[in-house]
């Protein structure tokens, strides 16, 4: 078994460890190389950290091309551009910018920009596009280790082979799954010999050591919440000694209150993170866990959670550790932790009838037509939501603006006494005739389970049909997915009749009683 993660790795090693990975479960992907350097280096050795991340790439190569033409594009899921612009004489950042303008022209896929060069690239600002200085992504690396003039000609590019299998395991782990698949949500920490050094019940609060690893790792776990993502502890130790212990300890980063599910009991961890994710009300496979345990580790697998060995290099794992990275950073994904924190109170209140349910909470549902100015967080729902999804038409910023000039995106938000959820629901409209398709719809995991799924599918069926009138009848298109179970579950009870891969839907009249809805 090889370590993925470390810094020592060898050519060799890669290539025959990928020969006997298992690529049945792997979700294919298509990426197109642009370059003017070889990037053979990097492709020869990704296969086995693209599988980490469950993905398999097949490349597309472009010739070696100063000029950029983008002859014959072909259909990809990724559009990566691998530039040495120390090949070029002048300045060309303008002309990088017209060529990028013109890719977008051409793909609506992701466009990854990797450049090399002492000079940093600050006039692109394109849609759907990253932009890595590549001294930046393996800045850990010795300058002298970095380039390799003498076999230039050879290898075709001046980057060293440690640097380009730094590159591959950065982009395979890291930053391609950044830009294809759905981000974890939830980070699950242990305390004892994790978080800090020594044993909360054997050395007592004030003897317990914040080695530099640890501190390392609380300012990390920090800036993550900070992002977005949602925290919990599942430790073996009693609840008053932990909260204390973090009342206690001013030199800790990380505060009591930074926590949003804490089990810390003696109870099995695999049962412990079930119930968080049951809080959170998000899949285990979602959640990171950190243990320095590895018989922990091992024993919450069966969870379906994700696992990483708490250790002295931990930061240096979790820098690149697949669905850690968040490309763009959202207020949506600010407002997550606040969200999903109160869900314990929405709970306590669930047994009580909807009307009272709804009047208790203040729970306010905003309904907008095609509201440009949520456009990024629209096309993020639609694009990663996985269980509560009908068509998973996965649209790109500009396929998204082309229905709302053309057809009709309603957008749903929500917000309650306790949190503001933002945008939670998306449903996209098109009319046919006399027919009104809806052509996709999701509804974010963290607003399932509060009596609205029903009130906001009809609300929405509503407005769609006041927009567009004329419209005699309504379905649903939808498809099978591997994780849309509750969605599927849901359609059995809004539609008449199924037939093939649409729904056949009729309006019902429900009781809104309770519910401030807002409409714009």
């Amino acid at each position: 078994m090889i370590n993925l993660f470390s810094n020592e790795l060898k050519r060799n090693d890669l290539i025959k460890f990928a020969k006997n990975l298992d690529l049945t479960k792997a979700q294919e992907i298509i990426i197109n190389i642009h370059r003017n350097h070889a990037f053979e280096g990097i492709s020869s050795v990704i296969l086995p950290f693209l599988h980490f991340a469950h993905l398999k790439a097949d490349f597309n190569f472009s010739s070696y091309d100063d000029s950029l033409k983008f002859d014959e594009v072909k259909s990809a899921d990724l559009e990566l551009l691998w530039l040495d612009l120390t090949r070029y004489k002048s300045d060309i950042s303008d002309f990088l910018k017209e060529r990028v303008e013109f890719l977008r022209k051409l793909s609506q896929s992701p466009i990854l920009l990797l450049y090399l060069s002492e000079k940093k690239i600050n006039n692109l600002k394109i849609e759907n596009c990253e932009i890595f200085n590549i001294y930046d992504l393996i800045e850990n690396l010795d300058k002298n280790e970095i380039l390799d003039l003498d076999k230039e000609e050879l290898s075709g590019t001046k980057l060293s082979n440690k640097a380009l299998l730094k590159l591959a395991q950065i982009l395979g782990l890291s930053i391609i799954p950044s830009l294809l698949k759905p981000c974890l949500k939830a980070v699950i920490l242990d305390l004892d010999n994790t978080l800090y050094d020594g044993i909360l019940g054997e050395d007592g609060i004030e003897n317990l050591k914040l080695k530099k690893h640890n501190l390392n790792l609380q300012k990390y776990i920090k800036k993550l919440k900070n992002q977005g993502f949602l925290l919990a502890i599942s430790s073996k130790n009693e609840e008053k000694d932990a909260e204390k212990l973090f009342r206690t300890r001013s030199d800790f980063v990380l505060k009591w209150e930074d926590f949003d599910a804490r089990e810390v009991n003696w109870e099995d961890k695999g049962e412990n993170i079930l119930k968080i994710a049951k809080k959170f009300n998000i899949l285990p496979s979602s959640m990171l866990f950190c243990d320095d345990n590895i018989a922990e580790l091992e024993n919450v697998k069966f969870s379906g959670v994700k696992t990483i060995l708490a250790d002295e290099k931990i930061v240096d794992k979790l820098k690149i550790f697949p669905g850690l990275k968040k490309v763009n950073i959202t207020n949506e994904d600010k407002l997550r932790s606040k969200d999903i924190a109160a869900n314990a109170i929405r709970e306590e209140l669930s047994v009580l009838s909807d009307e009272e349910y709804f009047k208790k909470l203040e729970i306010c549902l905003s309904f907008v037509k095609n509201s440009t100015v949520n456009i990024q967080r629209i096309q993020e729902l639609l694009s990663k939501t996985n269980q509560f999804i009908s068509n998973y038409t996965r649209p790109s910023l500009e396929q998204v603006k082309s229905y709302m000039k053309k057809d009709l995106i309603v957008s749903v938000s929500m917000s309650d006494k306790l949190s503001d959820s933002g945008i939670i629901a998306i449903f996209i409209f098109i009319k046919e005739g006399e027919d009104l398709i809806i052509k996709d719809l999701c509804i974010s995991c963290r607003a399932l389970g509060r009596k609205l799924e029903k009130r906001m599918f009809f609300k929405a069926c509503e407005i769609a049909i006041s927009h567009f009138k004329d419209i005699k009848n309504i379905y649903l298109l939808y498809q099978k997915g591997e994780k849309n179970a509750p969605f599927l579950e849901f359609l059995k009870t809004i539609c008449d009749r199924l037939v093939d891969d649409k729904a056949e839907i009729s309006m019902r009249n429900l009781n809104y009683e309770g519910l401030k809805i807002n409409e714009s």
